[in-house]
C-alpha cells in the first residue's frame, strides 16, 4: 500500500481504519474530512519523531559528526548505527527484526516506535493520547509509516515482546497495560488491560497516596514481564507500591503489595521467583510468581523507615540471569550493578560501577541488559554503557552513548541502547539536527565492532567525559592554585538564585556583549534591569554560561547538590505534563492546594502556607514525599552542617527524613520567616526580611549564605498579578538592595557574590536554549567579561573550594573552579543601588475580593489567614467576606506554566503581540539560517 496510513483508536468508541490515499466509493466531502485527518496524523508523526528521521552511522575516526558538548561542559560521542526517537525515550526491545522504542516525555503525545532492527528505520508508531486527540494542522511525513493514534493513553517505561509478535506496553496515568501488534495497517492494538489502584500499607513509604488528589487514584503501571508462555503479565504500580499479574486471555487480575515506588519486575528460578526493584526502599521484593505471595526481600543499603534521614539506594532496571535463580538489579544512587540470588536472598556479588577508583556518585546506572557472558549497564549519568564480564565480573569497557542513556536491549547481532536526551544542545548534526536537547536517540552497535573496538571506545568515554588520568590530574593542579587564592582572600561565599531567564532574555540589549547578545531577542533591558546592567559592566559578566537543568524540578538540584537524581529525571515529564504524578523533588513551595490542607494554614479548612516549606510533612499535609528525589550526597546544605561551616539559607528546600522531618540541626541554619513561592509576597519584601536577619547577626555572618529571589519568574498575564516589568524590576531592586547592604558590612572585603538564574525555559536564546548568565561582585572580582564555558557545577565547585569543603558528586570532583575574575588588589568601595524605573503595575482582568485581598496582604509581607483579617479588616457589612476555598491563595496556584507559555504570556504583557510574533518570526529565521530546529534557541512545549 502506498502512502502512509492513519489509524485512531478510542477505547471508548469503534476503531475507524481509513487509507490516507483516498479511496473511490467515498464521497468528495468525506475524501476532505479524510485527507484534512490525514494531514493530522503525519503532522503528529514529524513532530513525534523527532525530525531527525534518517539513520547516520558515527564512527571512530568521524568524531566531529557525532560530538557535542552538553551544559556541564562534557561531550558525548555516540558511536554506531544512530536515529532520532521521540522525546525522552525509556525502553527498548527487540523483537522478529524490530526494535520497539517506548518515549514518555512532558509531550502531547508518548509513542511507542517500531524501528527496523538493522536499517534504524522508522516503520510504525503508536501515539497516545491524554485526551482524543487534538486537531492539529500542517506537517507532512515521508515515506509509508504508519501510524496508530490511541485515545486517553499515556505511556510509562515499560516495554515487553511476546510471541508471535505482539507487544506490552505499560500505560502510567492511563492505568492500562496495551497489548499491540504490527500489522499490514501499523501497529495494532489488540486489547488494553485496565488496572486499578491497590491500597499499600500505611507504615509503607511513601505513606501517604502520591498521585494527583481529586482524581480516581492510580495503579500507575511503569514496568512489565511476562511469564514463559506468554498467557500472564507481570506490571509493577508506582503508585499502588503494588504488582498485579494478569490472566492475558481472561483479563483476571491478581494483586499484591510489593514494596515502595516498585519499579520494574522480572521472573527468574525456572519462572517460580517473581523480582521487583522497589525504587523507594533499599533492594528488592521476592515474590512466588503464581501466589504473589512475599517470600522474602534482598536490601544493599541504609534499613529505610520514618526517621531515616540517608537518601535511598534506588533500585531501578533488572535482568534475569539464564538458566539460575539469580537476577542482576541497578543500584541508581550507589553506582552499582547488584547480583542476587532469589533463592537464597543473599547477595552474589556487586558490580563496581564507577568510572575510575574512588570516583563520587554520579554514573547513575538505570539500564541493564545480558548477552553472551557479558553485562551490558547503561549509565544515566555518564553518558555510556558499561561492559562486564559475567564470569569474572571484571569491567571489559565503556560504550559512548548519547544523553542520558536509559535502556539497553540485547538483539541477537547488536546491542540497543536509547538515550533520552539525544545528542543534547549543541551544534547541529550535518544538518541531521536530532531535534531539542530533549529529543532521544536509538542507538546500534553490532558485538562483533563492540569486541574489536572496545579499548578505543572505552578511552572515547572516559575522555569525553573528562575522566581520563591525565586531565583529572591537571584539572586537580588548577583548582588547587586556584584554592590557593580564594582561601587566602575570599572567606565568604553568598549566592542569589533567581528564575528561568535566558541570557538573551535579559542582557540580549547589553551592548558591550557584542555577538554574545542578541538585541532581537531581549524581553528586558535598562528600563527594567538597571543594576544587572551596572553589575554587567563594571562587574564580571559571565556571557558563556550554561544551565544544568531543563526545568526548575532539576534546575534547584543541580544548584544545591551539583547533580539530580534518577528519580527526578524519569518522573518530572510526567507531572509537568499532567499525567498523575504530583511533583517530588522536595522543591521550594508547599505543595498544598487550600482545599486538600489540614487546617494549620489559619483559614477553615485550611490554606497553604509559604513559610511552611521547612516544617514537617504533617504540617503539609503529606500531600508530596520528597524523600525519594534525593541524589546520594544530598545537597550543600548537608555538606556544610557536616563539615561545621556557618550558613543561613532563604527560601530554598533543604533534606528530609522519609517522614518528611526536617533534622533539629538543620533548622537552626533555616531562615523560617523569609517567605517561599508566593506570587503576591514581592522580592523587596523578601529583602527586607534578610537584610533585617543578617543586621542582627552583623557581627557573626555566616561564611555561606544562599538567598532565593523568583520575582523575575513574573506571572505572565494573569490578572490583577503585578506586571511582568514589574516584577522583573521589583526582583532587580531587591537584589541591588541585598548586595548593597553585604558591601557595607565588615565581611565585604573577604566576600564573593554569585547571581544566577535556576533554568533557562522562559525565553529564547540565539547561542543555546541552555545558556543564561551569570555575575560575580566583591572586592576581589575584577572588571570582565568571562567567556570560558562554566556552568552552574562550577559554581558550587566555586563555593566547596572556598568553603573548605569536598565534592558531592563525579560532576563537581571533575568541575573548574571559577577563575580569570579575580583581582590582585581589592576595591572594596559600596555597591550603589540604581534606582527602580518602572512604576507599580498590574494585570488587567477580573480581580475578585479574595485575590485583592491576597495582593494587599502580600504587600506586608503577609498571607491571608484569619488572623490576618482580623488585624486590617473591619467588622461592619461592608467588609468583604472570608475568600472562598477556591480563591484562598496557595503557592500552587502561581502560574507555573510551562516554559514556552510563560515566554509567550511575558512577551505579549511587555511588548504586546506584535512584538511577540516578530520576535517568534525572527527565531524561525535564525533556526532556518543554521540548519537547527527552533527547539535549539527556546524552550518548547515538548520540553515542558
Amino acid at each position: 500500500m502506498n502512502g502512509p496510513f492513519y489509524i485512531f483508536v478510542d477505547p471508548y468508541a469503534v476503531v475507524i481504519r481509513e487509507d490516507c490515499t483516498g479511496s473511490p466509493r467515498i464521497s468528495r466531502a468525506r475524501a476532505l474530512v479524510l485527507l484534512l485527518t490525514c494531514a493530522m496524523a503525519l503532522a503528529g508523526v514529524a513532530r513525534a519523531a523527532g525530525g531527525w528521521r534518517r539513520p547516520i552511522t558515527g564512527r571512530l575516526d568521524d568524531l566531529p559528526a557525532v560530538t557535542h558538548v552538553i551544559p556541564t561542559g562534557r561531550r558525548i560521542s555516540p558511536i554506531g548505527r544512530l536515529v532520532g526517537t521521540p522525546n525522552f525515550a525509556t525502553a527498548v526491545v527487540v523483537d522478529r527484526g524490530a526494535a520497539y522504542v517506548l518515549a514518555n516525555g512532558a509531550t502531547r503525545t508518548q509513542t511507542v516506535t517500531r524501528y527496523d532492527a538493522a536499517r534504524l528505520e522508522v516503520l510504525d508508531q503508536a501515539q497516545g493520547f491524554r485526551k482524543a486527540p487534538p486537531v492539529a494542522a500542517g506537517g507532512r511525513s515521508t515515506g509509508s509509516t504508519h501510524i496508530t493514534r490511541i485515545a486517553h493513553q499515556n505511556f510509562f517505561q515499560g516495554l515487553a515482546a511476546g510471541p508471535h509478535g505482539r507487544l506490552y506496553a505499560t500505560g502510567g496515568g492511563s492505568d492500562v497495560l496495551v497489548a499491540m501488534r504490527p500489522g499490514a495497517d501499523g501497529l495494532e492494538v489488540l486489547r488494553r488491560y485496565r488496572l486499578a489502584y491497590y491500597p499499600f500499607p500505611k507504615d509503607q513509604y511513601p505513606y501517604e497516596y502520591q498521585g494527583s488528589r481529586g482524581k480516581a487514584y492510580h495503579f500507575y503501571p511503569d514496568g512489565v514481564t511476562l511469564d514463559r508462555d506468554a498467557t500472564h503479565a507481570y506490571v509493577t504500580g508506582l503508585l499502588s507500591n503494588a504488582v498485579a499479574r494478569i490472566d492475558l486471555r481472561t483479563g483476571a487480575t491478581q494483586y499484591a503489595n510489593a514494596g515502595p515506588y516498585p519499579f520494574a519486575p522480572v521472573l527468574t528460578d525456572n519462572g517460580r521467583r517473581l523480582v521487583v526493584s522497589d525504587w523507594g526502599d533499599c533492594g528488592v521484593s521476592v515474590l512466588d510468581a503464581r501466589t504473589l505471595k512475599t517470600l522474602g526481600r534482598v536490601c544493599i543499603g541504609p534499613a529505610t523507615g520514618p526517621g531515616n534521614p540517608d537518601p535511598g539506594v534506588h533500585p531501578t532496571a533488572l535482568v534475569a540471569l539464564p538458566g539460575t535463580s539469580r537476577v542482576v538489579f541497578t543500584a541508581s544512587n550507589l553506582d552499582e550493578a547488584v547480583e542476587i540470588d532469589a533463592r537464597s536472598l543473599k547477595v552474589v556479588r556487586i558490580f563496581d560501577d564507577a568510572p575510575y577508583p574512588g570516583a563520587l556518585p554520579g554514573s547513575y546506572p538505570d539500564g541493564v541488559a545480558v548477552h553472551a557472558g557479558r553485562l551490558y549497564v547503561a549509565n544515566a549519568g555518564n553518558d555510556d554503557v558499561a561492559v562486564f564480564d559475567l564470569h569474572s565480573g571484571r569491567r571489559l569497557g565503556l560504550i559512548p552513548t548519547a544523553w542520558y542513556p536509559t535502556a539497553v536491549g540485547a538483539g541477537p547481532k547488536a546491542l540497543y541502547i536509547t538515550a533520552a536526551k539525544g545528542l543534547g544542545s549543541g551544534p547541529n548534526l550535518r544538518r541531521q539536527w536530532v531535534g531539542d536537547m530533549m529529543h532521544g536517540v536509538l542507538q546500534r552497535l553490532s558485538y562483533a565492532r563492540i569486541d574489536r573496538e572496545l579499548p578505543r571506545l572505552t578511552a572515547l568515554a572516559l575522555t569525553d567525559n573528562g575522566f581520563d588520568a591525565s586531565r583529572r590530574a591537571a584539572l586537580a593542579r588548577d583548582n588547587r592554585r586556584t584554592t590557593q587564592y580564594l582561601h587566602h582572600h575570599i572567606h565568604y561565599v553568598v549566592f542569589i538564585l533567581r528564575e528561568n531567564k535566558t541570557f538573551d532574555e535579559e542582557l540580549g540589549d547589553f551592548a558591550p556583549a557584542g555577538r554574545r547578545a542578541d538585541p532581537k531577542l531581549a524581553l528586558y533591558g535598562p528600563r527594567e534591569l538597571p543594576n544587572l546592567f551596572a553589575w554587567a559592566r563594571h562587574d564580571s559578566l559571565f556571557v558563556n554560561f550554561y544551565v544544568d537543568g531543563e526545568v526548575t524540578a532539576q534546575a534547584h538540584q543541580w544548584v544545591t547538590g551539583a547533580s539530580d537524581s534518577d528519580f527526578i529525571e524519569r518522573t518530572w515529564p510526567q507531572y509537568y505534563s499532567g499525567r498523575g504524578l504530583i511533583a517530588g523533588p522536595g522543591w521550594t513551595q508547599s505543595l498544598v492546594p487550600a482545599s486538600l490542607s489540614d487546617g494549620t494554614g489559619g483559614l477553615p479548612g485550611g490554606a497553604a502556607d509559604p513559610f511552611a516549606i521547612y516544617t514537617d510533612l504533617s504540617v503539609l499535609g503529606k500531600w508530596s514525599n520528597p524523600w525519594i528525589a534525593y541524589p546520594e550526597r544530598l545537597y550543600l546544605f548537608n555538606n556544610l552542617l557536616t563539615h561545621g561551616v556557618s550558613f543561613e539559607d532563604f527560601g530554598e528546600f533543604v533534606s528530609r527524613n522519609e517522614a518528611g522531618a526536617i533534622s533539629p540541626a538543620m533548622r537552626v541554619h533555616l531562615a523560617v520567616d523569609f517567605p517561599g513561592w508566593d506570587r503576591m509576597i514581592l522580592d523587596t519584601r523578601r529583602a527586607r526580611v534578610a537584610i533585617d536577619w543578617m543586621r542582627k547577626h552583623a557581627g557573626d555572618l555566616p561564611h555561606f549564605i544562599y538567598m532565593w529571589l523568583p520575582d523575575d519568574h513574573t506571572a505572565g498575564r494573569s490578572p490583577c498579578y503585578y506586571t511582568p516589568d514589574y516584577y522583573v524590576a521589583d526582583n532587580d531592586l531587591a537584589t541591588a538592595r541585598v548586595i548593597h547592604y553585604l558591601s557595607t558590612t565588615p565581611q565585604w572585603k573577604h566576600m564573593v557574590v554569585f547571581v544566577n538564574e535556576d533554568d533557562a525555559q522562559s525565553g529564547a536564546d540565539h547561542i543555546n536554549a541552555h545558556r543564561s548568565f551569570a555575575v560575580a561582585l566583591g572586592p576581589w572580582v575584577r572588571r570582565t567579561q568571562v567567556a570560558t564555558r562554566y556552568s552552574q557545577v562550577n559554581l558550587v565547585r566555586t563555593f566547596e573550594a572556598v568553603l573548605g569543603l569536598p565534592p558531592m558528586s563525579q560532576w563537581d570532583a571533575n568541575a573548574a573552579v571559577i577563575r580569570g575574575i579575580w583581582r590582585r588588589r581589592p576595591d572594596d568601595a559600596p555597591v550603589p543601588v540604581r534606582a527602580q524605573q518602572v512604576p507599580v503595575a498590574f494585570n488587567p482582568g477580573a480581580c475578585p475580593d479574595g485575590k485583592l485581598l491576597r495582593r494587599i496582604a502580600g504587600a506586608g509581607g503577609h498571607t491571608v489567614t484569619v488572623a490576618w483579617l482580623r488585624a486590617h479588616l473591619r467588622t461592619d457589612p461592608s467588609a468583604p467576606p472570608l475568600p472562598a476555598s477556591g480563591e484562598r491563595y496557595t503557592p500552587t496556584t502561581l502560574l507555573k506554566v510551562p516554559g514556552p507559555e510563560q515566554m509567550r504570556q511575558e512577551w505579549i504583557a511587555t511588548k504586546g503581540l506584535k512584538r511577540y510574533d516578530r520576535a517568534m518570526r525572527y527565531l524561525k529565521t535564525l533556526a532556518r539560517k543554521h540548519h537547527a530546529p527552533l527547539d535549539h534557541y527556546l524552550a518548547t512545549d515538548d520540553n515542558n
